[in-house]
């Protein structure tokens, strides 16, 4: 038979149980970075390196000279206090005061003894520090390692290198990124491993690791959405600047669904959109019934695309753009401008890759 849901949950929870992990102190690693770490509900205070470090000090001083001179409730009030003093005395008079205090209230129910007060400091000086240190280190965009890549591409191969660059260009800046990431999290958990008491436990040691992965992971990933949604400078802008082109505001008053990623001022006063992709969109039909006259009453001369991917471009879909002003520029070597090249309609529709960048010119 089934198992009911209440039956599923008790075994979860035997399970958890089982490992030993919610009785043990160490635990408490994962969750005090996370409270000081957490934004919403207490203030992201963990972020700043220079306050975690004061704490682990000044808890470090405050257990060596109370240890054996005075009870453990002693000790750990001492400690609690110590951290709130402190945190108050940076966030105090800020808006973060009430999540502060919210910090050190949830804080304090998870101190009750020395070895609570080595894990919290441990917390701050192991885990919340290296992780912003890594942080600082691994890149806010993937611009970063795209643009040098193709720089050295484009200055080796000049305009046949263009088709490579659009298809290249996600995959060089995020694997650049990805790889600065592993670079930081296999140094920080190799110090972290090689700092730990080796008088520590297995169990002890496994918890403390892996608390710093999952934080550290957590963390990378926030960072790796930021990255994506920053509006990364496109391949197209990349390309531009490599020739020098400077790109424009879109045509005043002019609002539309085109796939256009810049748009390009001529020597006329008329523009030019330009978009560089692997592919076209599905929405491309929808884009490309713009009335003819809307793009005359926004003086635009025509829609630039460059196309790497052009297998299912068929006949019908480069006559509807070609008469919608749409100039694509497909690899030179591809099957697909061999053929419609020498067509006596489509072949003006289209153009090769390479000749990109000097049809721009004599526009601009």
């Amino acid at each position: 038979m089934p198992k009911s849901k209440k039956d599923k949950a008790e075994k979860l929870q035997a399970d958890v149980v089982d490992l030993g992990i919610l009785e043990n102190p160490w635990d408490n690693v994962y969750w005090f970075s996370r409270f000081l770490i957490n934004s919403d509900k207490y203030g992201g205070v963990g972020a700043e390196t220079e306050t975690m470090l004061k704490l682990a000090s000044g808890l470090e001083v405050l257990i060596d000279k109370l240890k054996g001179k005075t009870d453990e409730e002693s000790i750990v009030q001492s400690a609690s206090e110590f951290i709130r003093n402190t945190l108050l005395e940076r966030w105090g008079s800020t808006k973060r005061r009430k999540q502060v205090l919210n910090l050190c209230q949830d804080i304090g129910k998870r101190l009750n003894s020395i070895i609570d007060i080595e894990v919290f400091r441990l917390s701050c000086e192991k885990i919340l520090v290296p992780i912003n240190e890594a942080l600082k280190v691994i890149p806010n965009d993937d611009r970063i390692f795209a643009e040098s890549m193709a720089t050295a591409l484009m200055k080796t191969k000049g305009e046949s290198g263009l088709s490579e660059i659009i298809n290249l260009w996600d995959d060089l800046g995020v694997q650049g990124c990805l790889s600065a990431e592993r670079s930081q999290v296999v140094k920080k958990f190799g110090n972290l491993r090689e700092s730990l008491d080796t008088k520590m436990k297995p169990k002890e040691i496994d918890i403390i690791l892996t608390a710093f992965c999952q934080e550290f992971e957590r963390r990378v990933g926030q960072k790796r959405k930021g990255r994506a949604g920053r509006g990364v400078e496109s391949v197209t802008s990349f390309i531009l600047n490599f020739y020098k082109i400077k790109a424009t505001h879109a045509p005043e008053h002019f609002t539309t669904g085109l796939e256009v990623d810049r748009w390009i001022k001529c020597r006329d006063g008329w523009f030019i959109g330009i978009s560089c992709k692997r592919t076209l969109r599905e929405r491309w039909k929808q884009a490309y019934t713009t009335d003819l006259g809307l793009l005359d009453r926004h003086r635009i001369k025509a829609l630039w695309h460059l196309i790497t991917y052009d297998r299912d471009l068929s006949d019908d879909k480069i006559t509807e753009m070609g008469s919608h002003r749409a100039i694509l520029y497909l690899p030179d070597n591809s099957e697909r401008y061999l053929t419609v090249k020498a067509h006596p309609g489509m072949r003006n529709y289209i153009r090769p890759m390479t000749q990109f960048a000097s049809d721009l010119k004599k526009e601009t």
